[in-house]
């Protein structure tokens, strides 16, 4: 239920933009929106991954709700945003940076276990990543 949610909700919000390719560009290429998504896609993976770490809700709400308005003040409307967290072609292009991240630290398909560890790390560390996980 709760990676449902925070996946469907997460994806809603930030990648349900109706625009067209060529205006995900923008989306696309800003620092903060990129390393914001991949980390909150690195966070699902955790989550979805390692039993013992769960997600923590009301944070990764405000977390999208402060991306959605970082958009917003780079000039996107809501059914931008929208279009952009929808699109499947983005939505893979996150994750695979995710998995590329993630892999160099021991965590992929055939080494499940290392999601926990990287979500240890993580929460130990205090990062954005650890902040949405407990």
């Amino acid at each position: 239920m709760t990676t449902r949610f925070l996946s469907s909700f997460a994806f809603a919000a930030l990648m349900a933009l109706p625009a067209a390719a060529d205006d995900f560009e923008a989306l696309r290429n800003n620092p903060q929106i990129r390393e914001g998504l991949i980390q909150f896609a690195i966070a699902r993976h955790v989550h979805n991954r390692c039993p013992e770490i769960s997600a923590r809700r009301l944070r990764a709400l405000s977390y999208i709700e402060g991306m959605v308005n970082l958009a917003e003040d780079l000039g996107f409307s809501r059914d931008e945003i929208r279009s952009y967290v929808n699109s499947e072609a983005e939505q893979d292009r996150i994750r695979a940076l995710a998995d590329a991240r993630l892999e160099p630290r021991g965590a992929s398909p055939t080494m499940i276990e290392g999601y926990c560890t990287v979500g240890h790390e993580e929460i130990a560390a205090g990062s954005q990543i650890g902040l949405l996980l407990r």
